[in-house]
Parts: structure tokens; sequence; C-alpha cells
């Protein structure tokens, strides 16, 4: 299957999940027994992991301009919905700080790296024309290139990664999420 079938496939797919507002549609099946985080406490309660990764893998190949609807299958009260809305969002909500933490942790490792990269290289073009020592000169000058390679890592690699990361999760931030009682369906 070449790249042009691959990218067919996928739109036909996002079409099929898609709503008639322009939602890709996930339906979850919530069991209550299961549903919780067994470690959670009852302040601080959350969803099973293994929800927040269905999740996840369905809505993995879908753009995030495309806005998320999930649907979660169950008997649930009122009360018992917003928690859960609660719990989602909150759940996000720590990712995104998460993920901004890590756009400001490679920020500071791509401009260090680069400022001392290019200090190492200053450092290696002057012994370069006023010393004799080649080693040296050698050491400095691989060390400087090093650190500016790191850098261009930081900013050409692992920069847009994490942006993509946010922009996921900003669209599962903003996901609308419903909840199907059994008895309609």
């Amino acid at each position: 299957m070449n790249r042009k079938q691959r990218k067919e496939e996928l739109l036909k797919y996002i079409e099929t999940i898609r709503d008639s507002e322009g939602y890709a549609v996930v339906d979850v099946a919530l069991e209550r027994e299961t549903m919780y985080d067994p470690l959670s406490v009852k302040g601080q309660k959350d969803l099973g992991g293994e929800i927040y990764d269905y999740i996840e893998a369905q809505t993995n190949v879908i753009p995030a301009s495309v806005p998320l609807r999930i649907r979660f299958h169950g008997d649930f009260e009122e009360t018992e919905q917003e928690e859960i809305k609660q719990m989602m969002h909150r759940h996000y909500v720590m990712k995104s700080f998460d993920i901004s933490w890590d756009l400001m942790a490679n920020f500071r490792k791509m401009l260090l790296l680069a400022l001392f990269g290019a200090a190492v290289l200053a450092v290696y073009l002057y012994l370069a024309l006023t010393s004799q020592n080649a080693l040296m000169t050698e050491i400095l000058s691989i060390v400087g290139s090093f650190s500016l390679w790191e850098a261009a890592d930081a900013f050409l690699l692992e920069r847009p990664h994490l942006r993509r990361e946010s922009q996921n999760n900003d669209q599962s931030l903003n996901q609308r999420i419903e909840f199907v009682s059994e008895a309609k369906e």
C-alpha cells in the first residue's frame, strides 16, 4: 500500500467516525466496577488509565483541528456525570502543564547548548589562529559542533513533537463529553 492509498484510507476512516456536526465521535463503554483508578482516593478520584489510553488510541490519527465528542455508554446520575467530566478535564489540564514544562525545558536546553557551542567554537577559532596545540583545538571543535548539533536537534526534532503533543492535548481538553444511557440503546 503506497502513501497515497494510506492517506485516502485515513481520510475515509475519519469521515466514518465524524457526526453531522463535524465532531469525531469515540464511543466508550464504562463499567462502574472498573472505571476508576484503584489507586486514586476519594478527594482526588480519577478514571482508570485504560480509559484515557483507549481514547488516545482512538483519536491518535485524528488531526488536532477536528473537534472530539466522547460518548460514555452506561447509566450514570447527573452528579456522577459531572464528576467524570471534571476528572477528565483535570487529567488533560495536568497533562498540559506537563507538556508546557517540557517545552520550557526544551527551550532552556536549546538556548544553553547553542550558547555553549558558540562560545566553545569561538575559543576554538581563537586557539586555532594563535596556538600550536592541534589536539586541544580539535577537541574544542568537536565539543562546540556537538553542542550546536544537539541544540539544532532540540529545535528541529524535539520541539515540533512537543508542539504536536500540545495541540493533541488541547483537542482533548476541548472535547465534548456526553453520556448515553443503556436504556436508550
